[in-house]
Parts: structure tokens; C-alpha cells; sequence
């Protein structure tokens, strides 16, 4: 699970360091894919084997003529670089997926469960402040999902009914 946030820079190659949680993550693979993110945001997506064979699996479902599906691979990926970490936990990501999101020199490492995003940071400060504020605007929306998931005995260490 990839969480936290990490700050960091291109090194004089315009290598970066994938931070060590994040490489845990990766479960030992020295694969890391990223793409421009498909919601729109001014960031890279990613992750690593795992997440693409999610993706595979779940666009080999789509008809091969759906547009959508279309549309999915090309963002996640044709337009995606795989790079292979170094022993020293470095990937280099490509000049045009960095210029792209107005990476230079200075970038960070955000986790999103499944999969992380690297952003510019100051693109990044707007972004924290932007789902602060629908974080509060969003405090219901995850009542019903979480009582489901306890009726249901999904939450580790929570009984339903126990409320010491």
C-alpha cells in the first residue's frame, strides 16, 4: 500500500530516489510504470506490476471496440514509461512526463493505496488544500461504507455492537 507523502529531487543525472515505503510496496518488483494521470490532474499516476495487471484485467473485460476501453489504454498505457529501478532504488522518468506535470528539479512522491503520484511541489501545496476542503465537504459520504464494512466484520479489531 503506498502512503505518505515524500519530498525530493532529480539528482545531477535526473535520477530520483523512489522513497523505500514505496519500493516495500512495490513487493519487491523493479518495474515502475507512469503516466500522465487520467483524471485530469496535473500529476504522474503510478505503480507497478501489480496495478498494470489490475488494469489488464480489467480492460480485457471491456469489448475491444468500447471507446472507453480505447481511451484507458491509451492514457494508462501508450502513454505510460516503464523504467526499471537501479540496486539503488532510482528510476529515471522521462523528460516529457516531467515537463509535462512542471516537474524540474524538486518533486514529491504522494501515496494513493494502489498506486502514487508524483507532483510538482507547489502544483501539489494546491491539490492538499483543494481536497481539504471537499474532505469536509464530503464527511458523509463515507458512513454508509464504512457501517457496511462492519456489519459485514471487515474492519480488523472493530466488533459491531462494541463501542468500549
Amino acid at each position: 500500500m503506498f502512503v505518505s507523502t515524500h519530498e525530493t529531487s532529480l539528482d545531477s543525472k535526473g535520477r530520483v530516489s523512489v522513497p523505500a515505503s514505496f519500493r516495500h510496496a512495490l513487493g519487491g518488483g523493479m518495474r515502475v510504470f507512469l503516466w500522465p494521470a487520467s483524471d485530469g490532474s496535473p500529476c504522474l499516476e503510478g505503480g507497478g506490476e501489480q496495478l498494470m495487471s489490475t488494469y489488464r484485467q480489467t480492460l480485457a473485460r471491456m469489448s475491444p471496440n468500447d471507446p472507453a476501453r480505447r481511451a484507458f489504454m491509451h492514457a494508462i498505457f501508450t502513454c505510460s514509461a516503464d523504467m526499471k529501478m537501479d540496486d539503488n532504488g532510482r528510476i529515471s522518468i522521462p523528460k516529457k512526463l516531467l515537463q509535462l506535470v512542471g516537474v524540474e528539479k524538486e518533486l514529491i512522491f504522494a501515496g494513493g493505496l494502489d498506486r502514487f503520484h508524483v507532483w510538482e511541489p507547489g502544483r501539489y501545496a494546491a491539490f492538499d488544500v483543494q481536497m481539504g476542503e471537499q474532505l469536509q465537504a464530503s464527511q458523509g459520504a463515507i458512513e454508509a461504507p464504512f457501517q457496511a464494512a462492519l456489519a459485514a466484520g471487515g474492519i480488523i479489531g472493530l466488533v459491531p455492537g462494541d463501542e468500549s
